[in-house]
């Protein structure tokens, strides 16, 4: 702004300006000045249009800055639980190609090991069926957006091969299971035909089988939601990135604009100093004398001009304050600006620092030690019922060879007594061929070998039905030493099953005491390293689900 002894100053110059410079200098003044009104105008017009535009661009910048906060607010709940999700998926994306190697070879070995039970069977034509369950479920896809970046498209072309090596690896070893649980089946009906027990025993696994599968759908069901849950987030994420970006270009734009009606207010401000610092020409001194009445208009003049120079500098001194107002909130947009970048940057230490790091490390440790107590589990489970079965079939062979042991053993006794009595009629009948000789040297000898013959000749009868009697005695005997025989199987195997029953039950209450144990620490990971609910939940319904099956055998057991 100018000085405030700049008018007398003025006034001082004009009172000793000569009345010939006076008249020379008076009639181009003033259209100079009614030019300079007009540019003041305009500029006044043009700073009003650049105000309201500024007023304009901040209320959108406003606008703006608060969406963009409210959705950073919405995106913040999602990061997380997207971050465990992928590491989670990754996770189990190759603890599922693991298993499903280690499946398939030991599936290999028990095929190579039962190929002739295998051959006899015809498989099931239920490969197609679950791969195209499987590929409608579009776990091997990733998020179906139009707005996705490349980075997710990559990362789904990378993703499908190992999803379709898992499900054909997977796909095999179920084949080669349902193969060899047809060939067991075949090969337990051929030799189990007759037996009503057994036959009972193999409805009952035919429940089971059934029961199996139904768990396995039921697992395939969930699985199938959780992956369209996963790709519905994952398509939020992805609409979300996008409204991102698209903030983020329309807050650059909207910084564009206010450089730029900065540069644009500098050159009027510059613009108005030049009209300012030239807004009153130097006129040319003199030492002329002024007559008084063109004094006296020269000084009304000069009033005139004080007072237009005076609205002027009002007129400057309020766009300067307006300029000063527009700067200070040039001044809180960048403040903002840098305390976005700054809590910018805050998250990112806070994700990058020690406590964060260690928690991360933590949850990944029990989701291992998890995974790897789940795999031990299956493992001991399929040893259990391979156990099993082992068991079964030589206590199968071991009965077997118990009848034909006790029935040999039978047909001895039988033999060596059917030798004996032999032995016995043979010296009744030397005994008796004696008698006669030594009958025939006495006297009276024929009426004594008439009787003889008479008793001789009766001898075929009374033999023939001492015969019959001994058969009948002997079949007795046969019979009832078969009873014995099968009595004393049965209740060895009575017995057996008595201690392999009482033996399931404690391996049982053993298993669900473990089960307890590991819903005891699935629960304190859960409550301490914030696992993920859609985690817990599978393998509380997991662990839930063995406890239901072991409650079924115990019940199963206790009615046998």
């Amino acid at each position: 702004m100018g000085s405030t002894g700049e008018p007398d100053r003025k006034r001082r110059h004009f009172s000793s300006i000569s009345p010939t410079a006076a008249t020379a200098k008076k009639n181009p003044f003033f259209p100079s000045s009614e030019e300079k009104k007009i540019d003041t105008a305009v500029l006044q017009f043009q700073n009003q249009k650049l105000v309201q535009k500024l007023e304009t661009q901040k209320v959108e910048y406003s606008a703006l800055e608060n969406k963009f906060a409210q959705l950073k607010e919405r995106q913040q709940p999602y990061d997380s639980t997207l971050k465990v999700v992928n590491k989670s998926w990754e996770e189990l994306i190759t603890d599922l190609e693991s298993c499903s190697m280690r499946a398939r070879e030991s599936s290999n070995g028990q095929e190579s090991r039962c190929l002739s039970i295998i051959e006899d069977v015809t498989p099931h034509p239920s490969h197609d069926a679950f791969l195209s369950r499987l590929m409608e479920t579009g776990a091997t896809e990733s998020s179906s957006a139009d707005n996705c970046p490349n980075q997710m498209e990559e990362d789904r072309e990378t993703g499908i091969p190992r999803t379709k090596n898992i499900v054909s690896n997977i796909l095999a070893a179920v084949d080669n299971l349902w193969h060899l649980k047809g060939g067991l089946y075949a090969a337990v009906l051929k030799d189990l035909q007759d037996g009503g027990s057994k036959q009972k025993a193999s409805s009952n696994l035919q429940s089971e089988v059934k029961n199996l599968r139904l768990a396995l759908m039921d697992l395939h069901l969930k699985h199938k939601s959780l992956t369209r849950e996963l790709q519905s987030r994952q398509d939020i994420d992805a609409k979300e990135k996008a409204k991102l970006n698209r903030l983020k270009g329309e807050l650059e734009s909207a910084v564009k604009e206010l450089e730029e009606c900065n540069c644009k207010l500098a050159a009027l401000r510059a613009e108005r100093d030049v009209t300012k610092g030239a807004f009153f020409p130097v006129l040319n001194l003199g030492n002329k004398h002024v007559a008084g009445d063109r004094v006296r208009d020269e000084q009304r003049d000069l009033r005139d001009m004080e007072s237009v120079h005076k609205e002027l500098m009002d007129q400057a001194s309020h766009q300067l304050l307006e300029l000063k107002g527009l700067h200070d909130g040039r001044i809180k947009v960048l403040q903002q600006l840098y305390n976005l970048q700054n809590t910018l940057k805050s998250v990112k230490c806070l994700s990058s620092s020690k406590a964060f790091l260690s928690v991360k490390n933590q949850l990944e440790k029990s989701k291992s030690e998890v995974f790897k107590y789940q795999a031990l589990f299956e493992k001991l489970q399929v040893e259990k019922d391979n156990l099993a079965w082992r068991e079964t079939e030589l206590n199968m062979k071991i009965d077997l060879v118990d009848v034909f042991r006790r029935s040999s053993a039978v047909t001895d006794s039988k033999i060596a007594d059917l030798g004996i009595e032999i032995q016995k009629q043979i010296d009744e009948k030397n005994r008796i061929e004696m008698r006669l000789e030594e009958a025939s040297r006495e006297p009276g000898r024929k009426e004594i070998i008439a009787e003889f013959r008479a008793l001789v000749s009766s001898f075929p009868e009374d033999m023939s039905a001492m015969q019959r009697q001994l058969s009948k005695y002997k079949e007795a005997a046969l019979d009832i030493h078969i009873l014995r025989a099968d009595v004393l199987s049965l209740t060895n195997v009575l017995e057996r099953k008595v201690k392999e029953c009482e033996t399931l039950l404690a391996s049982s209450a053993d298993q669900v005491a473990e089960i307890h144990k590991l819903q005891a620490m699935l629960f304190d990971l859960f409550m301490n390293s914030n696992m993920h609910p859609t985690i817990y939940e599978f393998l509380w319904r997991m662990l839930g689900m063995a406890i239901n099956g072991i409650d079924m055998l115990v019940e199963k057991v206790s009615v046998l």
